[in-house]
């Protein structure tokens, strides 16, 4: 969890859109969690992830069989599941979010922050970079909303689209310095024909709400 992931949570807080009782993935580690932040707030936050530690509610991976990580659970629902920062590290995304959405009571949501564009960050292992299009893809194949105002790229703002409707990454900095001084790094090393005007570090987060 970096500052802006913090931030983001905070405002889904604010925003409404997590609500408890919490049920937090990939948790083990305090640093890289958000359960001091849910729990200020006042709402009951279980922890879980795939290796055992201190605090954890239960302990489980994700990825395997959804009757595994049933029982695993108690068969309990949530509220709100988070998956911070947790996809990228796995073979398989769509399960760890099947089996996640799962554990999601009805009415409720899912909170996803994923990297976008980052560089290796091998632990466990680092398999996937995530893009707007995949939550949108993958709200219609799961009959959820994306609830409106909640893509964003994380520490950015709201993704924007180009003129042609698809997806665009932010620009490379807040200032027209930044993104002029970027423009003529990538003319130096011949680079400017690829098109990367945007951050090194980009993650996407988003609401995805359960029907009721």
């Amino acid at each position: 969890m970096i500052a802006a992931d913090v931030a983001y949570v905070r405002r889904c807080l604010a925003q409404g859109w997590i609500e408890g009782p919490c049920l937090e993935l990939g948790a083990a580690i305090a640093e890289h969690s958000c359960h001091a932040l849910l729990e200020g707030a006042g709402l009951e936050t279980v922890r879980t992830d795939v290796a055992p530690g201190p605090g954890l509610g239960f302990c489980v991976d994700f990825e395997a069989d959804a009757a595994v990580v049933e029982a695993a659970s108690g068969g309990r629902l949530f509220q709100t599941v988070l998956v911070l920062n947790v996809l990228e590290h796995t073979f398989d995304p769509v399960r760890v979010l099947d089996n996640a959405l799962a554990r999601v009571a009805p009415g409720g949501a899912l909170v996803v922050i994923t990297p976008t564009v980052w560089s290796l960050h091998s632990y466990p292992i680092d398999c996937w970079r995530l893009n707007p299009d995949f939550y949108v893809a993958y709200c219609v194949r799961r009959s959820l909303e994306l609830v409106e105002g909640s893509l964003e790229f994380v520490g950015f703002g709201p993704v924007g689209r180009a003129r042609d409707g698809q997806f665009k990454l932010p620009a490379p900095g807040v200032s027209p310095t930044h993104r002029g001084w970027s423009r003529v790094v990538h003319k130096v090393f011949n680079t400017l024909g690829r098109g990367h005007f945007f951050p090194s570090h980009v993650a996407c987060g988003a609401v995805m709400r359960k029907p009721a």
